[in-house]
């Protein structure tokens, strides 16, 4: 892939509506890494909450006046944005799949975003199979192979599901 086409991702402060000022993960670590990808900044933002983070940004005076109570986000040089992962954002896939493969709702949304990212219908096809056998193991293994994109997406979305069935719980206790 040449330079003109490679996606760059920064993580940035957002005061207004596209209007960023990115943020130098090097002088919040102290290191000199190229955080440059989403995984790698996913990795980093990980090991925070969203508080600690910023906290961390205007410590280190990484804000002019008119970003003081901007938002974090990732954005990449495409022009999309991506919602920010944090230590709050602890759900495990395994566990999501252990404890709902047997409820068809769940199950039939996790397809259905699932076909909104995945086109193979190779993939497609296995996935429906291992979901009809409750197969765990299969369908975390497709989901392990796709891009880290694509599963960075279809996370964030069973992660929305995962809460509003633990509401739905607690409400019923």
């Amino acid at each position: 892939m040449d330079n003109e086409n490679k996606v760059l991702y920064y993580l940035v402060v957002e005061a207004r509506p596209r209007e960023f000022m990115p943020i130098d993960i090097n002088i919040l670590e102290g290191t000199n890494n190229f955080y440059n990808s989403l995984e790698l900044i996913d990795m980093f933002t990980k090991k925070y909450s969203y508080e600690e983070i910023m906290k961390m940004v205007l410590e280190n005076n990484l804000l002019p006046i008119n970003f003081l109570n901007g938002s974090l986000c990732i954005i990449n040089n495409k022009n999309y944005r991506f919602q920010l992962l944090t230590k709050d954002n602890n759900m495990s896939l395994d566990d999501f799949f252990f404890n709902n493969i047997n409820d068809k709702q769940i199950m039939n949304k996790f397809y259905n975003i699932f076909l909104k990212y995945v086109k193979d219908d190779e993939i497609i096809i296995e996935l429906k199979k291992y979901l009809i056998e409750k197969n765990i193991v299969g369908i975390l293994e497709i989901l392990y192979s796709l891009n880290y994109e694509k599963i960075r997406s279809i996370y964030l979305y069973l992660e929305k599901i995962n809460v509003k069935t633990e509401k739905r719980v607690l409400k019923n206790d």
